[in-house]
């Protein structure tokens, strides 16, 4: 049974919603969306098959699959409060695993995108995250409820593709 099947196509929609609005965020913080952000989204959700956990492996297909058409309403509604009204609906109908999975790798999501354009030093560490960009993975990881506990297991590293690979199978 697909973890999927207890949820309303309109609900689905909402849900396909919050990727996107996560990258809005955190690319357009600085009001500079560049090309090197847009490939580590895509390039994240062409992965999203091979994601351990069905649910958000589910999800993160279906956007790629629906890409298009979800891409045109996800300019309609702020990334806030759209992913608040998400985490409302995940919360109900979820269990409390899939539901902190996802949040999770919709967070990864986004600290990739951000990382994905960062200026790198010589020595290969560190990054030039922006400071919006801080700011909006931190109004992200409040609207998904998360603890900076929770953060600290997943950022585990600037290598933003070494945050994405946890997930993966």
């Amino acid at each position: 049974m697909s973890p999927l099947q207890k949820y309303t196509a309109e609900e689905l929609f909402t849900l396909n919603l919050v990727p996107l609005w996560v990258f809005y965020a955190v690319a357009g913080a600085d009001s500079v969306i560049d090309q090197r952000e847009i490939s580590a989204f895509k390039g994240m959700l062409k992965e999203a098959n091979n994601l351990k956990d069905a649910f958000s492996r589910e999800i993160l297909t279906s956007l790629h699959d629906r890409f298009d058409e979800v891409v045109l309403k996800s300019k309609s509604e702020q990334p806030i409060p759209g992913i608040e009204k998400a985490m409302d609906i995940i919360s109900q109908k979820s269990s409390p695993s899939e539901c902190e999975e996802f949040k999770l790798v919709v967070f990864s999501m986004g600290w990739s995108v951000a990382a994905a354009s960062g200026d790198f030093t010589e020595t290969g560490e560190g990054s030039n995250i922006s400071d919006e960009e801080i700011e909006n993975l931190t109004h992200i990881a409040d609207a998904l409820s998360l603890s900076m506990a929770k953060l600290r297991k997943v950022i585990t590293s600037t290598d933003a593709s070494k945050i994405w690979s946890v997930f993966l199978q």
